[in-house]
């Protein structure tokens, strides 16, 4: 039998497996061709992290069973295990009962009314930002998007609460924060999480920073002088629970905030800056664009209402989250016997899967890696397939895609109305799957007036 072949009823392992290390190598090195590669090998691929077993679902139909049908039978997997005692137990930690109970609080903060109040809000820092870019120049445009994203979600949980120097804290820890979860969570042992290096060192004071900066931030906005004031921040205090009439305490209300500032800065701006280096590389496209938001909004600065308007724009941000899903690893860990392509996982079985890959993948796209926004064209009979996944799916799907939504569209409106953006130099455009989400590492771009 050769050494990736399997017997009957379990997983094939994938080829490249070394001792000790496993498939850590192809998965750091090269993450994202790795695990698009594991579709040749059966639609459930035993790989190994260190000597950790994992099985990847490669077939979309059984990702949508996993995140959908199996929900009940299963949890997030040990990514979110160790990454819950640094993070605390907000919703992008947070399993079971309290989960959904956390869930029905959070909700409530995403409907029409608070959506309208971050559209206008985005609209606004957008402005702002835009313009102050210098034109004529080249300049990288991710951290212009994290600085964006991270200032949006800032002032939609907080408003004017936090002092400059909170907001400095929490603008240095949150980029280090989001680039340590991944590596802590591939550490063969948490023995190496209390080695005194430099990287253990930077990481533990940003979770520090981090929790201890909007711990203050929380216990000023509940002190008793302190109404509510439409912010993300008012309603995770005020909310209560239908059932017992209490409220959230402030540590839940801290994990709450922190998971929210995290998840609502990376994915965002990750795709902004995909979507800005695509459209660098296509012109008319961009040009059409801009035509689009200019018949909208002169000035860039769209309400509300004129998003649903924005209908090309909005195929070209569903393309980015297609063809870029910023999400490149997501993880459940099976609680019941689950049964897979003929595979069967034990209870306590870890499960992997790559949205990133699945969205590659032939059988949901012809012609994959290319960037199309014509594929969500509903008059050219290319329905959005079922097994699109962005901000996930079933009961852990993102409580804030509306939000992201949104502030999408008004960050795009707000750059193609004002600039033209076009690459400075040939450079290719790679991924960098260092962070928790596959950012883009290309040419530098050039921003000029329209």
């Amino acid at each position: 039998m050769r050494e990736d072949a399997a017997p009957p009823g379990s997983a094939p392992r994938a080829p490249g497996h070394l001792p000790l290390l496993g498939h850590l190598l192809p998965l750091l090195t090269r993450p994202v061709p790795f695990l698009q590669s594991l579709a040749d090998h059966g639609p459930v691929v035993r790989i190994h992290l260190w000597r950790r077993p994992v099985h990847v679902l490669t077939d979309p139909g059984l990702v949508h069973r996993l995140l959908v049908q199996d929900a009940a039978r299963t949890e997030k997997g040990f990514v979110f295990d160790q990454a819950r005692g640094l993070l605390g137990n907000g919703l992008f930690i947070s399993e079971g009962a309290f989960h959904l109970r956390q869930r029905r609080l959070v909700q409530p903060a995403f409907h029409r009314d608070g959506i309208r109040r971050y559209a206008a809000l985005a609209a606004r820092l957008a402005a702002a930002a835009v313009s102050r870019w210098e034109t004529g120049r080249p300049a990288p445009i991710e951290p212009r998007m994290h600085g964006l994203a991270r200032d949006i979600v800032v002032e939609a949980l907080f408003a004017t609460r936090l002092t400059p120097a909170q907001k400095a804290r929490i603008d240095r820890a949150v980029p280090v924060v989001l680039t340590g979860f991944v590596q802590r969570a591939l550490y063969p042992s948490p023995l190496l999480e209390k080695l005194p290096v430099p990287a253990n060192r930077h990481f533990d004071a940003a979770v520090r920073d981090l929790r201890t900066t909007v711990d203050e931030i929380v216990d000023q906005a509940a002190a008793p002088q302190q109404g509510p004031d439409g912010t993300l921040l008012s309603l995770l205090l005020t909310t209560r629970d239908e059932e017992t009439g209490l409220a959230m305490p402030p540590a839940q209300v801290r994990d709450e905030a922190v998971s929210l500032l995290l998840a609502g800065t990376e994915t965002t701006a990750t795709t902004l800056a995909w979507l800005f280096h695509e459209l660098a590389r296509h012109q008319d496209l961009q040009d059409e664009l801009s035509e689009e938001v200019r018949a909208v909004a002169p000035d860039g600065a769209v309400s509300p209402d004129d998003l649903p308007l924005l209908e090309r724009t909005g195929h070209a941000i569903s393309e980015t989250l297609r063809l870029h899903t910023p999400n490149w690893i997501l993880m459940r860990r099976a609680t019941e016997p689950l049964r897979y392509g003929g595979v069967v996982l034990p209870p306590g079985a870890e499960i992997l899967f790559s949205p990133t890959a699945l969205h590659r993948s032939p059988l949901l796209h012809p012609d994959p890696s290319r960037f199309d926004p014509d594929r969500w064209r509903q008059s050219a009979g290319h329905a959005p397939p079922r097994l699109f996944i962005p901000f996930g799916a079933g009961r852990h799907k993102c409580v804030g895609e509306s939000f992201a939504w949104t502030e999408m569209l008004v960050v795009t409106a707000a750059v193609l109305a004002r600039l033209r953006l076009s690459p400075a130099t040939a450079t290719p455009l790679r991924e960098s799957a260092t962070a928790a989400t596959v950012r883009p590492r290309g040419p530098l771009l050039v921003a000029e007036p329209r």
